[in-house]
């Protein structure tokens, strides 16, 4: 085993909801969204348009370890805005299915969590955006995305796997097809590079082996070697998309 993955063999990241074996990483449904992540968990996945993507969306941070995933599907609702737990080593394009916190949609259009006061503004007009104020930090708007693209019905999602050697694999699924990044379990450091259809499979020089299989068919695969040669690979699922393309 290279030098490097020796280094980095610790415990994982646990907090994910999304968190999974190798080969058995799923999306978790619904009714237990807003439960305590269970490590090791592999959940059920959800189909197209199915629950795991009616929570989908654009995920901003906003700070206190928190994220708010951003959407507006008139046929789901309209403007809302998930406000969701993560951990302190999130960042931007991590996966975002973490314990729910709140919601604001129409209904609902004010929270206040952790010290931050929320409000969804303009959700009756055609610019929704979510208001974010603090007492030292001031107040920051985050525009939800426009109503007809991709990010506003939540159709690309996002699931983070184990791979080994201290290594977790985040792995997105949308419109533009399979992708996936690899970073430390520890302090979130990007290593590899990224696979996609573009470039399915990292170069020899990643220091392991990962290969997007079947990257333009219904159910691709992310092929994972981190032991070198000789040894067994592993895969993992991609998330099916949450919408239809």
């Amino acid at each position: 085993m290279p030098a490097f993955f020796a280094r980095h063999r610790h415990s994982l990241l646990t907090a994910s909801v999304l968190l999974g074996s190798v080969g058995a990483t799923a999306l978790l449904p619904v009714g237990a969204a807003s439960a305590a992540p269970t490590a090791g968990a592999t959940p059920t996945a959800g189909a197209a348009d199915g629950p795991s993507a009616r929570y989908a969306g654009k995920a901003v941070a906003i700070g206190q370890d928190m994220v708010a995933v951003l959407r507006d599907d008139p046929r789901a609702g309209g403007p809302e805005a998930w406000i969701r737990a993560v951990s302190a080593q999130w960042r931007q394009g991590d996966a975002y299915m973490y314990r729910v916190l709140a919601k604001l949609d129409q209904d609902n259009g004010t929270a206040r969590e952790r010290g931050l006061s929320l409000r969804l503004v303009g959700a009756g007009g055609s610019a929704p955006a979510l208001r974010v104020t603090s007492a030292k930090g001031g107040t920051h708007t985050f525009p939800l995305p426009r109503v007809g693209t991709p990010d506003a019905r939540g159709c690309t999602l996002v699931q983070e796997s184990s791979i080994g050697a201290g290594i977790v694999a985040v792995l997105s699924n949308g419109p533009q097809g399979p992708e996936a990044f690899f970073k430390d379990a520890g302090d979130g450091t990007r290593v590899g590079g990224v696979v996609n259809r573009a470039h399915p499979a990292l170069p020899r020089s990643a220091g392991f082996v990962a290969r997007i299989v079947n990257p333009y068919g219904p159910a691709p695969e992310l092929l994972t070697n981190m032991e070198g040669g000789g040894h067994p690979a592993g895969t993992t699922d991609f998330p099916a998309p949450g919408c239809v393309k």
